[in-house]
């Protein structure tokens, strides 16, 4: 095995505590609810709507984006002469 393989094997199979943080944090708050008394379906109902409600603000201001005038610039008054 060369060192460089070494080093390669190293950064793919090493994990940061940010990464494991990431990977524990959805059963870990599924647990916490289910402990609060809340049940995971009505989590995921909420959370879809909540996901639903964003996605349709988003929509209707790209719509709004597209279908409002565009800014009228500055320009020279039309009545000034060339030289």
């Amino acid at each position: 095995m060369t060192g460089e393989q070494g080093v390669s094997n190293h950064h793919t199979t090493a994990e940061t505590a940010a990464d494991m943080a990431i990977k524990a944090s959805p059963p870990a708050s599924v647990s916490i609810a289910t402990l609060a008394g809340y049940q995971v379906s009505e989590i995921l109902m909420w959370a879809t709507l909540l996901y639903t409600l964003l996605m349709i603000g988003h929509k209707l201001l790209a719509i709004w984006r597209d279908l409002r005038p565009a800014p009228v610039e500055a320009c020279a008054p039309h009545d000034t002469k060339e030289p």
